[in-house]
């Protein structure tokens, strides 16, 4: 089987996302520029919520941005404002500013060299993700294996375990 290449419509959903970050899964869910994204990394199937789609799609998206090698994920993860305060948003400007500095460029040149490679990484790490999904026999990532564990030993097998003896203390012809 084999699979498509989402390469070009992820880099165009990523410029969607650079414009205002995507911090937390909800902006998946909620945001509509977002859902072609949304839609790309984790396909509706009538199983999973639009959030629980937008937790493991938001999950793919950091583990992409984590494969990024030193400065190049760093700076994908400014454009994207997950290094940002917690519940306060960043402006495209002061992404592009944070992802300059990682490479110690100006934003206007970040712009113009950095940010379509960066782009075009970052959507060939998410193309890999969901080639492998696409690979296996059971692509519902949200089914969880269920491990049994052995049933507890029987009651009556108990055994007391004997008290610590303390430790016997040198003698005094020992200690001089």
């Amino acid at each position: 089987m084999a699979t498509k290449d989402h390469v070009d419509e992820l880099v165009d959903c990523l410029a969607t996302a650079y414009r205002r970050g995507i911090p937390h899964a909800a902006d998946l869910a909620l945001r509509d520029d977002l859902r072609p994204l949304l839609d790309l990394l984790c396909p509706p199937d009538g199983k999973a919520s639009d959030h629980q789609r937008a937790k493991a799609a938001h999950k793919m998206i950091v583990q992409a941005v984590d494969a990024l090698p030193g400065d190049r994920g760093d700076a994908a993860a400014a454009m994207l404002d997950f290094t940002g305060i917690p519940g306060r948003a960043r402006g495209i400007t002061a992404r592009k500013d944070a992802a300059a500095a990682h490479h110690g460029i100006s934003a206007d040149w970040f712009t113009r060299t950095e940010l379509e490679p960066m782009t075009l990484a970052l959507a060939m790490e998410l193309d890999q993700q969901i080639a492998r999904r696409e690979a296996r026999t059971n692509t519902d990532p949200y089914q969880h294996q269920v491990r049994h564990l052995p049933p507890p030993p029987p009651a009556d097998s108990y055994r007391a375990r004997p008290a610590a003896q303390p430790a016997e203390e040198p003698a005094a012809a020992d200690r001089a």
